[in-house]
């Protein structure tokens, strides 16, 4: 990707699929934390089962939209697409609960908020095929 006459839309192509879906994964996480907000929380209760699966949902959706994003760039490109958008799924997924300490439902709307807005800026400013 650093050679004469190199195609930054390689380039675009990774960083959108990485953006779109670490922030599409951190968004839902956070939309499932707010959602389920009132309830009892403990290691014991159905929070801890939602909030699990939720985590879980958000990290194979980070990459797998990643990883789809990605895939005109050939397998081992897109899946380190996919690795580095569940990274960032993971760091929502961390940030979760400061948000939710700090402003409780609102800071978790606020992260949410972020997290959309990530991935809906990276999708909007996209390289599109046939551009250079």
């Amino acid at each position: 990707m650093t050679g004469p006459g190199t195609d930054f839309a390689a380039a675009g192509t990774a960083l959108t699929g990485i953006a779109v879906g670490g922030g599409a994964g951190g968004a839902l996480l956070c939309l499932v934390l707010v959602a389920t907000h009132g309830m009892p929380r403990g290691p014991d209760t159905p929070f801890a089962g939602i909030a699990i699966g939720a985590l879980a949902t958000s990290l194979t959706a980070a990459a797998g939209i990643g990883f789809w994003i990605a895939r005109p760039l050939g397998v081992w490109r897109a899946a380190v697409a996919a690795m580095v958008a569940l990274a960032g799924a993971a760091l929502a997924g961390v940030l979760t609960t400061a948000a939710d300490i700090a402003a409780g439902i609102i800071g978790l709307l606020v992260l949410a908020t972020l997290c959309g807005g990530v991935a809906v800026v990276a999708w909007r400013i996209r390289p599109l095929r046939g551009e250079t």
